[in-house]
Formats: C-alpha cells, structure tokens, sequence
C-alpha cells in the first residue's frame, strides 16, 4: 500500500485513515527495540552503499575553530560555545 506525504493533512505520511480506522493497518514492527534496528539497518545500508557508488567518506569529528572564523556566529543568542586554549598553541583561544 503505498501512502502520499501531504503536510497539510494531520497524518500526512501514514496509511490512509480508513485503513487506520477499520484495522486494516497492522504495524510490521511490534516493539521499539525491532523498529529502531530496523531503522538503524535502513540508514547504515543507505550510508554504505553511497560510500560504494560515489565514492563517500563517512567523516565524524567534533569541529573546533578559532573565534575570529565566524563559524560559532551564536545565532539564537542564548547558547555559547564552549571555548578553550590547546597546549600546543598557548594565547590561541577555539571555540
């Protein structure tokens, strides 16, 4: 059954409301421990192929830059970013 993703209807992306509504909809997943694997599953087949296909690399690092950059431009105003001087580069302050 496939469904339309209309975001002005209130359950926009679920199988249609009648099929809800006469229990013709039976979940394929009966605990969140199934769900999540198989989402976790749906996203690392994703990842793997697109390293495959396209020649990706996966990089994961915590980015720290120095305040003069810009890039902590504090945009909701309430936040700060955690700010700190590295050994190696004593009088040079990252965010």
């Amino acid at each position: 059954m496939a469904t339309n993703f209309d975001r002005t209807q209130p359950l926009g992306g679920l199988p249609p409301k009648h099929v809800l509504e006469d229990g013709g909809y039976e979940a394929k997943f009966k605990n969140r421990l199934e769900l999540e694997e198989a989402l976790t599953l749906c996203k690392t087949t994703l990842e793997e192929n697109l390293k495959k296909n396209i020649n990706l690399v996966r990089v994961s690092a915590p980015m720290f830059v120095t305040r003069s950059s810009g890039f902590n431009d504090n945009l909701n105003g309430v936040e700060r970013p955690a700010t700190f001087e590295p050994r190696d580069f004593p009088g040079t302050h990252l965010e």
